[in-house]
Protein backbone atom coordinates (compact mmCIF):
# COMPACT_ATOMS: atom_id res chain seq x y z
CA UNK A 1 0.00 0.00 0.00
CA UNK A 2 1.39 3.38 -0.97
CA UNK A 3 1.76 5.89 1.86
CA UNK A 4 -0.02 8.49 -0.25
CA UNK A 5 -3.11 6.33 -0.83
CA UNK A 6 -5.81 8.04 1.23
CA UNK A 7 -9.52 7.31 1.44
CA UNK A 8 -10.44 10.90 0.57
CA UNK A 9 -14.13 10.42 1.36
CA UNK A 10 -13.53 9.77 5.06
CA UNK A 11 -13.82 12.66 7.54
CA UNK A 12 -10.92 13.97 9.60
CA UNK A 13 -10.92 12.31 13.02
CA UNK A 14 -10.57 14.43 16.15
CA UNK A 15 -10.45 11.86 18.97
CA UNK A 16 -7.72 11.83 21.60
CA UNK A 17 -5.56 9.06 23.02
CA UNK A 18 -2.34 7.26 22.19
CA UNK A 19 -1.09 4.99 19.42
CA UNK A 20 1.56 2.40 20.32
CA UNK A 21 3.43 1.49 17.15
CA UNK A 22 6.43 -0.71 16.30
CA UNK A 23 8.49 1.64 14.10
CA UNK A 24 10.33 -0.28 11.39
CA UNK A 25 14.01 0.21 10.67
CA UNK A 26 14.79 2.69 7.90
CA UNK A 27 12.21 5.40 8.60
CA UNK A 28 12.43 8.48 10.81
CA UNK A 29 10.16 9.18 13.76
CA UNK A 30 8.69 12.11 11.81
CA UNK A 31 7.95 9.80 8.87
CA UNK A 32 5.93 7.57 11.22
CA UNK A 33 3.93 10.55 12.51
CA UNK A 34 3.07 11.59 8.94
CA UNK A 35 1.98 8.07 7.99
CA UNK A 36 -0.19 7.78 11.13
CA UNK A 37 -1.83 11.13 10.51
CA UNK A 38 -2.58 10.39 6.85
CA UNK A 39 -3.59 6.75 7.15
CA UNK A 40 -5.90 7.30 10.10
CA UNK A 41 -6.99 10.75 8.90
CA UNK A 42 -6.20 12.22 12.30
CA UNK A 43 -6.21 15.97 12.81
CA UNK A 44 -3.31 16.03 15.26
CA UNK A 45 -0.50 13.51 15.90
CA UNK A 46 2.73 13.99 17.86
CA UNK A 47 5.49 11.79 19.20
CA UNK A 48 7.17 11.35 22.55
CA UNK A 49 10.85 11.39 21.58
CA UNK A 50 12.73 10.40 18.45
CA UNK A 51 14.04 6.97 17.57
CA UNK A 52 16.93 6.85 15.09
CA UNK A 53 16.17 5.90 11.49
CA UNK A 54 18.50 2.88 11.81
CA UNK A 55 16.65 1.68 14.94
CA UNK A 56 13.30 -0.04 15.22
CA UNK A 57 10.90 -0.55 18.08
CA UNK A 58 8.50 1.19 20.40
CA UNK A 59 7.04 4.58 19.52
CA UNK A 60 4.23 6.21 21.51
CA UNK A 61 2.25 8.66 19.39
CA UNK A 62 -0.19 10.96 21.22
CA UNK A 63 -3.18 12.12 19.20
CA UNK A 64 -5.62 15.00 19.59
CA UNK A 65 -5.48 16.80 22.93
CA UNK A 66 -3.13 14.11 24.29
CA UNK A 67 -0.28 15.73 22.32
CA UNK A 68 -0.10 18.00 25.39
CA UNK A 69 1.41 15.03 27.26
CA UNK A 70 4.27 14.45 24.80
CA UNK A 71 6.91 15.84 27.18
CA UNK A 72 5.84 13.46 29.94
CA UNK A 73 7.53 10.56 28.16
CA UNK A 74 10.82 12.32 27.42
CA UNK A 75 12.05 11.69 30.98
CA UNK A 76 10.95 8.04 31.17
CA UNK A 77 13.47 5.21 31.41
CA UNK A 78 13.91 3.31 28.15
CA UNK A 79 14.99 -0.25 27.35
CA UNK A 80 16.81 -1.50 24.28
CA UNK A 81 18.22 -4.64 22.74
CA UNK A 82 21.38 -4.00 20.74
CA UNK A 83 23.53 -5.95 18.29
CA UNK A 84 27.08 -4.71 17.65
CA UNK A 85 29.19 -5.37 14.53
CA UNK A 86 32.91 -5.76 15.34
CA UNK A 87 35.46 -4.62 12.76
CA UNK A 88 33.66 -1.56 11.41
CA UNK A 89 33.10 1.99 12.68
CA UNK A 90 31.09 4.96 11.37
CA UNK A 91 30.84 8.63 12.31
CA UNK A 92 27.31 8.09 13.68
CA UNK A 93 27.97 4.80 15.46
CA UNK A 94 25.39 2.91 13.40
CA UNK A 95 25.07 1.72 9.81
CA UNK A 96 23.52 5.01 8.67
CA UNK A 97 26.79 6.90 9.07
CA UNK A 98 29.86 7.30 6.92
CA UNK A 99 32.38 4.48 7.33
CA UNK A 100 35.51 5.51 9.21
CA UNK A 101 37.22 2.12 9.36
CA UNK A 102 36.38 -1.32 8.01
CA UNK A 103 38.60 -4.32 8.69
CA UNK A 104 38.70 -7.58 6.71
CA UNK A 105 36.95 -10.48 8.43
CA UNK A 106 40.24 -12.31 9.05
CA UNK A 107 41.83 -9.25 10.72
CA UNK A 108 38.74 -8.75 12.88
CA UNK A 109 38.78 -12.39 13.97
CA UNK A 110 42.53 -12.24 14.77
CA UNK A 111 42.18 -9.07 16.87
CA UNK A 112 39.17 -10.51 18.67
CA UNK A 113 40.98 -13.75 19.44
CA UNK A 114 43.82 -11.84 21.07
CA UNK A 115 41.84 -9.06 22.81
CA UNK A 116 38.39 -10.42 23.58
CA UNK A 117 38.95 -10.40 27.38
CA UNK A 118 39.85 -6.70 27.29
CA UNK A 119 36.85 -5.94 25.10
CA UNK A 120 34.51 -7.94 27.31
CA UNK A 121 35.73 -6.05 30.38
CA UNK A 122 34.92 -2.75 28.66
CA UNK A 123 31.40 -3.94 27.83
CA UNK A 124 30.90 -5.18 31.40
CA UNK A 125 31.88 -1.74 32.79
CA UNK A 126 28.92 -0.01 31.11
CA UNK A 127 26.62 -0.17 34.20
CA UNK A 128 29.15 1.99 36.11
CA UNK A 129 29.02 4.85 33.59
CA UNK A 130 27.53 8.07 34.95
CA UNK A 131 28.11 10.58 32.13
CA UNK A 132 28.03 10.55 28.35
CA UNK A 133 29.04 13.01 25.66
CA UNK A 134 26.27 13.31 23.08
CA UNK A 135 27.34 12.10 19.62
CA UNK A 136 28.18 14.70 17.00
CA UNK A 137 25.73 13.02 14.62
CA UNK A 138 22.52 13.60 16.58
CA UNK A 139 19.29 15.58 16.47
CA UNK A 140 20.35 17.75 19.42
CA UNK A 141 20.07 21.42 18.53
CA UNK A 142 22.85 24.01 18.70
CA UNK A 143 21.46 27.53 18.20
CA UNK A 144 18.46 26.05 16.44
CA UNK A 145 20.40 23.71 14.15
CA UNK A 146 21.00 19.97 14.45
CA UNK A 147 24.43 18.91 15.68
CA UNK A 148 24.57 16.39 12.82
CA UNK A 149 24.14 19.12 10.18
CA UNK A 150 26.82 21.31 11.76
CA UNK A 151 29.17 18.31 12.10
CA UNK A 152 28.75 17.40 8.42
CA UNK A 153 29.57 21.03 7.53
CA UNK A 154 32.83 20.79 9.49
CA UNK A 155 31.76 23.11 12.30
CA UNK A 156 33.68 22.53 15.55
CA UNK A 157 31.17 21.46 18.20
CA UNK A 158 31.38 22.02 21.94
CA UNK A 159 31.02 18.68 23.79
CA UNK A 160 27.51 18.18 25.20
CA UNK A 161 28.05 16.23 28.43
CA UNK A 162 25.00 14.69 30.10
CA UNK A 163 24.40 12.55 33.17
CA UNK A 164 23.19 9.03 32.48
CA UNK A 165 22.21 6.03 34.55
CA UNK A 166 22.16 2.36 33.61
CA UNK A 167 19.41 0.56 35.55
CA UNK A 168 19.70 -2.90 34.00
CA UNK A 169 22.30 -4.47 31.75
CA UNK A 170 22.82 -7.94 30.35
CA UNK A 171 25.62 -8.93 27.99
CA UNK A 172 24.63 -11.74 25.63
CA UNK A 173 26.31 -13.25 22.58
CA UNK A 174 29.96 -12.21 22.38
CA UNK A 175 31.92 -13.18 19.27
CA UNK A 176 33.96 -11.70 16.42
CA UNK A 177 30.79 -11.77 14.30
CA UNK A 178 28.36 -10.14 16.72
CA UNK A 179 28.04 -8.77 20.25
CA UNK A 180 24.59 -8.48 21.81
CA UNK A 181 23.35 -6.74 24.95
CA UNK A 182 20.13 -5.63 26.64
CA UNK A 183 20.04 -2.35 28.55
CA UNK A 184 17.62 -0.13 30.48
CA UNK A 185 18.77 3.47 30.79
CA UNK A 186 17.78 6.96 31.87
CA UNK A 187 16.21 9.28 29.33
CA UNK A 188 18.51 10.84 26.76
CA UNK A 189 21.11 8.05 26.76
CA UNK A 190 22.52 7.24 23.31
CA UNK A 191 23.10 3.51 22.88
CA UNK A 192 25.18 3.98 19.73
CA UNK A 193 27.44 6.38 21.67
CA UNK A 194 28.02 3.67 24.28
CA UNK A 195 29.29 1.49 21.43
CA UNK A 196 31.41 4.34 20.00
CA UNK A 197 33.00 5.01 23.40
CA UNK A 198 33.86 1.34 23.91
CA UNK A 199 35.34 1.33 20.41
CA UNK A 200 37.54 4.32 21.27
CA UNK A 201 38.70 2.78 24.56
CA UNK A 202 39.49 -0.55 22.91
CA UNK A 203 41.18 1.02 19.88
CA UNK A 204 39.08 -1.27 17.70
CA UNK A 205 36.25 -0.40 15.28
CA UNK A 206 32.71 -1.19 16.46
CA UNK A 207 29.28 0.04 15.42
CA UNK A 208 25.64 -0.79 16.01
CA UNK A 209 24.27 -3.30 13.54
CA UNK A 210 20.76 -3.32 14.95
CA UNK A 211 18.90 -1.56 17.77
CA UNK A 212 15.39 -2.26 19.04
CA UNK A 213 13.65 -0.10 21.65
CA UNK A 214 11.65 -2.47 23.83
CA UNK A 215 10.09 -0.19 26.46
CA UNK A 216 9.34 3.40 27.47
CA UNK A 217 8.42 3.65 31.15
CA UNK A 218 5.78 0.99 31.79
CA UNK A 219 4.83 0.60 28.11
CA UNK A 220 6.36 -2.41 26.33
CA UNK A 221 6.91 -3.32 22.70
CA UNK A 222 4.63 -6.35 23.02
CA UNK A 223 1.73 -3.89 23.43
CA UNK A 224 2.49 -2.22 20.10
CA UNK A 225 0.60 -2.48 16.82
CA UNK A 226 2.70 -3.42 13.80
CA UNK A 227 3.51 -0.93 11.06
CA UNK A 228 1.56 -3.16 8.65
CA UNK A 229 -1.53 -2.77 10.83
CA UNK A 230 -1.05 1.00 10.77
CA UNK A 231 -0.94 1.00 6.97
CA UNK A 232 -4.23 -0.92 6.97
CA UNK A 233 -5.77 1.43 9.53
CA UNK A 234 -6.22 -1.44 12.00
CA UNK A 235 -4.62 -0.01 15.14
CA UNK A 236 -5.88 0.52 18.66
CA UNK A 237 -6.29 4.02 20.06
CA UNK A 238 -5.42 3.66 23.75
CA UNK A 239 -7.33 5.89 26.19
CA UNK A 240 -5.18 8.33 28.22
CA UNK A 241 -5.80 6.57 31.53
CA UNK A 242 -4.30 3.35 30.12
CA UNK A 243 -1.03 5.10 29.16
CA UNK A 244 -0.54 7.98 31.59
CA UNK A 245 0.61 7.23 35.12
CA UNK A 246 -1.08 10.21 36.78
CA UNK A 247 -3.69 9.70 39.51
CA UNK A 248 -7.18 10.78 38.46
CA UNK A 249 -9.80 12.60 40.50
CA UNK A 250 -13.43 12.46 39.41
CA UNK A 251 -15.38 15.67 39.96
CA UNK A 252 -19.18 16.06 40.07
CA UNK A 253 -20.97 16.70 36.79
CA UNK A 254 -22.12 20.05 38.15
CA UNK A 255 -18.47 21.24 38.27
CA UNK A 256 -17.45 20.18 34.75
CA UNK A 257 -18.34 23.51 33.12
CA UNK A 258 -16.39 25.45 35.76
CA UNK A 259 -13.25 23.38 35.16
CA UNK A 260 -13.54 23.69 31.37
CA UNK A 261 -13.80 27.46 31.83
CA UNK A 262 -10.58 27.46 33.88
CA UNK A 263 -12.19 27.97 37.27
CA UNK A 264 -10.88 25.74 40.04
CA UNK A 265 -13.15 23.41 41.95
CA UNK A 266 -12.63 22.46 45.59
CA UNK A 267 -10.91 19.11 46.05
CA UNK A 268 -11.16 16.99 49.20
CA UNK A 269 -7.70 15.59 48.48
CA UNK A 270 -4.87 16.85 46.28
CA UNK A 271 -2.32 14.23 45.12
CA UNK A 272 1.32 15.15 45.85
CA UNK A 273 2.22 14.78 42.16
CA UNK A 274 0.64 15.93 38.93
CA UNK A 275 -2.88 14.60 38.46
CA UNK A 276 -5.89 14.64 36.14
CA UNK A 277 -9.42 15.86 36.76
CA UNK A 278 -12.00 13.72 34.99
CA UNK A 279 -15.73 13.94 34.46
CA UNK A 280 -18.17 11.28 35.78
CA UNK A 281 -17.95 9.77 32.26
CA UNK A 282 -14.17 9.47 32.54
CA UNK A 283 -13.33 12.27 30.11
CA UNK A 284 -10.11 14.15 30.95
CA UNK A 285 -10.94 17.77 31.79
CA UNK A 286 -7.68 19.15 33.15
CA UNK A 287 -4.06 18.33 33.88
CA UNK A 288 -3.13 19.75 37.28
CA UNK A 289 -0.25 20.12 39.71
CA UNK A 290 -0.31 20.72 43.45
CA UNK A 291 1.07 24.06 44.54
CA UNK A 292 4.32 23.83 46.50
CA UNK A 293 3.54 23.68 50.24
CA UNK A 294 -0.16 23.68 49.38
CA UNK A 295 -2.49 22.46 52.13
CA UNK A 296 -5.89 23.86 51.14
CA UNK A 297 -8.56 22.46 48.82
CA UNK A 298 -7.73 25.00 46.09
CA UNK A 299 -3.92 24.83 46.37
CA UNK A 300 -3.31 23.47 42.89
CA UNK A 301 -2.88 24.92 39.42
CA UNK A 302 -4.00 23.96 35.93
CA UNK A 303 -1.19 22.94 33.60
CA UNK A 304 -3.70 22.45 30.81
CA UNK A 305 -7.48 22.47 30.48
CA UNK A 306 -8.99 20.33 27.72
CA UNK A 307 -12.09 22.01 26.30
CA UNK A 308 -14.54 19.81 24.45
CA UNK A 309 -14.10 19.67 20.67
Amino acid sequence: MNHSDLPENLPIRTESGFLIIHKPEGMTSSDLVVVARKKLRLKKVGHTGTLDRAASGLMILPIGSCTSFSSVFLEKEKSYEAWVKPGESTDSGDKEGEILESLPKEQTAAWFQENQNLLKELFLEVPTWETQEAPDVSALKVNGRRRSDLFREGVALVPAIRKIRVYQYELGDFSAESIQFKIRVSAGTYIRKIVMDISDRAGFPLRLERLVRTSIGKIHLNQADSYENLLEGKVKIHPPEAILEFPTLEIPGTEVRNVLNGRKTKLEWIPPTEFLLVSPEGEILAWCKKEEHGIHELDYKYLRVFPKN
